[in-house]
Order: C-alpha cells, then structure tokens, then sequence
C-alpha cells in the first residue's frame, strides 16, 4: 500500500524574529529574521525557498545562526504559497518580483544597511538568480549553488536535438508543489505508463498538483524566466558554484556559459566547481559513513558548515569592502576530484588537458590514440521494456553511495569503450565534448557516460550527457556536451565511456513512435548505430573545447 508523509511548518526557533512581508498584489511571504541588533544597520543575507524556513531539510536556522556569527543579519523566507505564506503555490511564477518586493521591505528596516546580498542551494539558488532578474539596486551580489536560471526546465539547443527529459520535475512537483506541506512518498517507477505511479498518489492523497497537471496541459505559467531576461538584467557580482557530480548542474552551466559571453557580467562572474553532488555529499566521504552524513548527523552538519557557506561569506565581504575585495580572489577555483583544488582566471583553465580519444571497433571496443583508417559500425540494441538503470537510487546524492557500474557492460544496450591502464596519475581537465556519427531516427534519445575503471574492473561515473532528436542526426554527426570535468585518473585506472540509449528513472525512456512516456506504454525494441573510424571519426576530446567546436584546433 502506498505510503505518504504530510510534513507541515516546523516550530520557529526562539532567536528567529517572525515577519510577514507584503508583496505588491496584497499577499504576504512569512519571514525570519536573526539579527544581531534590531536597531543596528548592517548587510542582510536574504534565503528564499520552498522547503520551510524553519525545517530540518535544509537547517536553516543553523545556517542563519552561521551567518550572523560572521557580521551579517540574515533573513530566511517562505516563498509564496508554501507553509506560512500567503499566495497560491507556483512554482517558479512570482519569483523576480516577490524577490525584489522582499528585497525593498529589508531596506526599509532599521537593521538593514541598505545593502543585501543572496545566498541558496537549487530552488532557493533559483530565486537568488531571480532576484537579479528582479533587478532592485540594494542587491549587491548573489551566490547561487547547484542551480541555474531554467532549473528544471528541457534545455533545447536550436539544432534539432534537446536534453532529454529528467523525471525529478514532475516528481517534485508531486512532493512539494501540491500545496504548502510537503509529501514524502516513494514511486514506483516499474508502472506503465508512467503518469499511472503518480496517479494513485493524487487519488490516496484526495487532492491533486495544478503545478504537475500544467506538465501535460501546456500550462506555460510554471516555468522559470527565460535566460535572456538574465543576461539582460543589471549585472551584480555573481558566485555560482557547480557540483562535479551535481543531477542539476546542466543549468548551472547554462547560465554561466551565456553569461561569461556577456562583457557586463563576466567582469562580475565567479565560479567555484566541487567534487560534490547536489546534497552537498562530497567525492572525499563518499561512500558517505554515518558520521559524514550531515542529513542525519548533527556534528556532521556542524562539520559541513564552514565547508558550505565560507566561500559565500568570503565573497560577499569582498563585494561590500570588507576584505581586500574582488580583485584579489581567484575568478575560478576548482577541485580535481583525487586531486586537490586550484585556481584559475578562466574556465576551461589555461592548462586544459587537450586530450583526444577515438572510438575503435576491436573486441571489446576501446578508446584509441588515433582513429582507424577504415570506417565500421557498432550496434546496441534499446529495449524500453528494460531500461538501463541509472546511477544510484537517489539521483540528487549521487555520492552517498555511488553504484559500481561495471556490470552494465555486460548488457546489450550498452556500449563500453574502454582506454588503456594508465602508467602515471593524468588529470582530465576542461571542457568534454563527444562527437559521435549516429544513426537515430526523430525521437531517438542518447546518454553517454565517462567512467573511472580501476584496476578490479570497477567503473565508477566521471561525467555524462545525452541528447533527444526532434530529427535523424543532420549529416549522420551528434555532438553530446558532457560539460566540465576536473578528474584525476590514478595510476592504474582506466577510462570508458558509455553508449545507451536509456538512463532511468532519472531520465524518460522513449515512447514508442515519439509518444509521450508518460502516457503509452513501452514501444518494440530498437536498434541504434554509431560508426568509428574513417575520415570523420567518433571522438572525444577534454580540453579547451566547447560543444559544437570540437573540431576546431587546440
């Protein structure tokens, strides 16, 4: 029988000041407030999300607490229409205005400066990135984490291809965009069709989700601004720090790319690129033991904290001249995972590592210096019926405990390239484009995944990317963006990569024909090719390349 977990408001802690703040149409978003001194000015750290200000999911008043130690007040509010505010609950409608309506009520306040600065981890990243749409002169600099200007939107890129549709947004909309509360509830995601899981919930829990429904209504009002209004808008001093192993981080790299284009903000944009997932599990814990898990584990937490919220604060005491300022912090660090941080004035680094691999046909296949002289195809065979698992049971803590996927070569819809042992550690650093000569029809979809193998034939996830076709290939060529990587390949390991035409449950299967998942059931199976070798060879290459550049020069 299917279980479901009603989470309501949790009690506002006693240091916490309670607010209701008016907003321009009437509605008013409930507020904390943690002040050091309510008659005192000073720089205000604003958090807005949809999670309870006050709830144990995202500890936020340890987190205004940590604030607060370090010469900010801070306030942590409820977006409209969850827990304690007002307003019908939307997801991602209201946001650039409630942010800049917010932002105004602060600077009316006796213990406001004038200057605001905004922090948040996905959602509440989102609405950090919104307020600067929202544009209001007081917000001074924003540092969003794990989460871009479309979160959770299907990316499409102008050509024919698009991102292939991610489950988690109907899902969340599900868990969280019912109504005010949250529901905790586990799908099942062997039923077809799809929407059928989801169904029964809305029928045991007696009411349903205006936010899931517009999914398949063409309801356009619950979606995000699109990036345009972003890069148009004023430009503040931005801190976007992206998960090497972040489920969402597509839309972090989204932003940041359109925006380094931008002269106005790339003389503002920082970035600062971790080995950790979107739960803020780190790659050095991971598998994650109990005494690391901060979900679970107080100390854990209060081990976590400098780790999370420092670079913000160091930040935003160089924006507002409490430090040396801007100028003299790196414009990008980044961790290798296995290898320590770094820093740069740019990304990719200038010390990209300008690797090239060529896909091979020998048996197995591998991953070659240089390609074949001679053209020849490979097949896999994608049976929607039987979909190949994605990595991991909770895709947003990929690295609680991060599966072995070396058994997955053994499947026929997989295809696994796999490059030599390497004698000497070699960091794996830039930008990883795939270039792939392809044959799929409209409504095909790709996923490629790069492994870490090591020397017990474990294959560990370095990165991925897929790619849906609204038409066959144009010219038979694919190109998938796998995104940045910054991984150290030790002595001994391997690198491979993955070819499959599935990843679920984190991303739809197929529908037969270009149906919609969610309502048909599984199609035939189907046959996908990808030639090697020749004049125009299947590659990939990490480096100093941008998708869709891949044969330019080093």
């Amino acid at each position: 029988m299917l279980s479901i977990n009603r989470i309501g408001p949790a009690a506002v802690p006693r240091d916490a000041a309670r607010f209701m703040v008016p907003m321009r149409d009437g509605v008013r978003l409930a507020a904390d407030a943690y002040l050091a001194d309510p008659a005192a000015p000073n720089a205000v750290v604003l958090v807005r999300l949809p999670y309870d200000k006050d709830g144990a999911y995202c500890f936020m008043p340890e987190i205004g607490r940590y604030f607060l130690a370090r010469g900010y007040n801070v306030v942590v509010q409820d977006v409209r229409g969850k827990f304690r505010s007002e307003g019908a609950t939307e997801f991602a409608v209201h946001e650039a205005d409630d942010g800049r309506d917010t932002i105004q009520w602060i600077t009316e306040r006796p213990w406001c400066d004038g200057n605001v600065v905004m922090w948040g981890d996905s959602y509440y990243g989102y609405t950090a990135i919104a307020a600067a749409i929202g544009g209001h002169p007081a917000l001074r600099a924003i540092a969003p984490r794990v989460t871009g200007s479309q979160l959770s939107t299907v990316l499409e890129y102008g050509d024919g291809t698009r991102d292939v549709e991610p489950t988690a947004h109907k899902a969340y909309c599900s868990t969280h965009y019912v109504d005010r509360d949250r529901y905790e509830w586990e799908i099942d995601w062997s039923r077809r069709p799809l929407r059928a899981a989801f169904e029964e919930f809305f029928e045991r829990l007696g009411r349903r989700s205006a936010n899931f429904d517009a999914e398949f209504d063409g309801g356009a009002r619950f979606v995000p601004p699109p990036l345009k209004a972003l890069v148009e808008s004023r430009p503040v001093p931005a801190l976007y720090t992206i998960g090497w192993f972040d489920n969402c981080a597509i839309w972090s790299w989204h932003d940041v790319r359109a925006l380094s284009r931008d002269p106005g903000w790339a003389a503002r944009l920082f970035l600062r690129l971790e080995a950790i997932d979107h739960e803020n599990y780190w790659l050095g814990h991971s598998p994650v033991a109990p005494r690391d898990d901060h979900a679970a584990d107080p100390d854990a937490l209060r081990r976590l904290l400098p780790r999370y919220l420092d670079p913000a604060v160091e930040f935003f005491d160089a924006v507002l001249g409490r430090s040396d300022g801007l100028a003299a912090l790196p414009r990008v660090r980044y961790e290798v995972c296995h290898g320590g941080w770094r820093e740069s004035a740019a990304w990719p680094p200038p010390d990209a590592s300008g690797l090239e691999f060529f896909l091979a046909a020998d048996s197995p296949p591998r991953l070659a210096e240089a390609a074949a002289p001679e053209e020849e195809a490979l097949a896999w065979t994608h049976d929607p019926s039987d979909p190949v698992p994605s990595p991991g049971t909770n895709p947003f803590a990929a690295l609680l405990d991060p599966p072995d996927l070396g058994p997955l070569a053994d499947r026929d819809d997989v295809l696994r390239f796999t490059g030599p042992a390497v004698p000497a550690d070699v960091d794996l650093v830039g930008t990883a484009t795939l270039l792939l000569r392809l044959s799929a029809s409209a409504g095909a979809a790709v996923h490629a995944r790069l492994l870490d193998v090591d020397p017990g034939g474990g294959a560990f996830l370095i990165a991925r990317g897929r790619l849906r076709f609204d038409a066959p290939p144009a010219g038979d060529e694919a190109v998938l963006d796998l995104r940045g990587v910054a991984y150290r390949l030790r002595a001994g390991h391997r690198l491979a990569l993955d070819l499959t035409s599935s990843d679920f449950p984190e991303y739809v299967v197929e529908g037969p024909d270009g149906a919609d998942p969610w309502t048909s059931l599984p199609g035939a199976p189907v046959t996908r090719t990808v030639t090697v070798g020749g004049a125009r060879p299947s590659c990939l290459r990490i480096g100093r390349w941008e998708a869709g550049d891949l044969r330019s020069d080093p």
